[in-house]
């Protein structure tokens, strides 16, 4: 599944990871494979369930 490069960084800003949307704005590809954004935050330390949880939602 894809999604717009922008929406995970929306997703990642108001998660309160500022400095990682702003990479992920310079280097993820648009539009980027849910997983491969995954994989991305897992190496970033952002895993599902703490930008889940930062969003308000639970796992």
């Amino acid at each position: 599944m894809e999604i717009s490069r922008q929406e995970v960084v929306d997703m990642l800003r108001n998660a309160g990871f500022r400095e990682e949307a702003e990479e992920a704005l310079r280097v993820l590809s648009d539009p980027v494979d849910l997983d491969h954004a995954a994989a991305w935050g897992q190496e970033h330390g952002i895993t599902r369930n703490e930008l889940i949880s930062r969003l308000g939602g639970s796992s």
